[in-house]
């Protein structure tokens, strides 16, 4: 078994030990992925491929197995968000080139002011646009969302217009427009993603990876169960 996950997701994983044979050892690995930042150059420090080691050494007491047999297992009905023909749409582009060697969105640095505002209860399709050579996990905070699609690019003719965009001083009937840059159709989320809610997707390399987010209504009251701690408009959301 195995399984792509990136920094900032979580999986369930439900194991079955009960053929596994009498001393045996399975172990976690971390293998090294293909669209890792910078692949193949080493870490400041050690590299650890094994995680974790179950080891099978007794059999099950406490009066035998209780769990649910796998084939009774169920989860919980999820209903797709369908985006409407209004339905706002944003561009965020995974900006790490020339100008700020850093990554950014948009090719804005980080302490600039909000340049984006959402209307409390809407829902917006957003999609981030990864013209660079490795996949990136995008995080949002505050909301979850559902995952609708990828779409490859022509990444080198994308990031080479956006720089000239960049550079001729942002004119907006000047922005490149994402369609001209379509090389093939959107591929549907992955098994693990369709259907459910998240707060952090893979954004992979030359890609498009489009989320739709329901209803942005800040927690008021509580986050994270801690009294109090919600937020008043208006609310400042991070994603990264």
């Amino acid at each position: 078994l195995d399984f792509l996950i990136s920094p900032a997701e979580r999986y369930d994983l439900i194991v079955d030990f009960s053929q596994v044979p009498m001393g045996t050892k399975v172990k976690l690995t971390n293998y090294p992925g293909t669209q890792a930042h910078f692949p193949g150059i080493p870490g400041c420090g050690p590299e650890i491929a094994d995680i974790m080691q179950f080891e099978v050494t007794k059999p099950l007491s406490g009066g035998g197995d209780r769990t649910t047999p796998p084939e009774k297992l169920r989860l919980q009905a999820v209903a797709p968000i369908k985006p409407k023909p209004h339905t706002r749409r944003r561009e965020w582009v995974v900006y790490q080139h020339e100008l700020y060697r850093t990554m950014t969105f948009n090719a804005v640095p980080y302490m600039e002011p909000s340049q984006d505002f959402i209307k409390e209860g809407s829902t917006e399709i957003w999609e981030y646009i990864n013209p660079n050579h490795d996949a990136h996990p995008m995080h949002v905070h505050l909301v979850n969302f559902q995952v609708l699609n990828r779409q490859p690019i022509d990444a080198a003719a994308y990031q080479k217009d956006y720089d000239k965009w960049i550079c001729g001083g942002r004119k907006p009937k000047d922005h490149p427009v994402l369609a001209n840059y379509f090389t093939g159709p959107p591929i549907p989320p992955n098994p693990d993603e369709t259907l459910s809610y998240k707060d952090t997707v893979k954004a992979p390399a030359q890609m498009v990876t489009r989320i739709i987010i329901q209803e942005f209504v800040p927690p008021k009251r509580d986050i994270a169960s801690i009294p109090n701690s919600g937020a008043e408009l208006p609310a400042t959301y991070i994603h990264h």
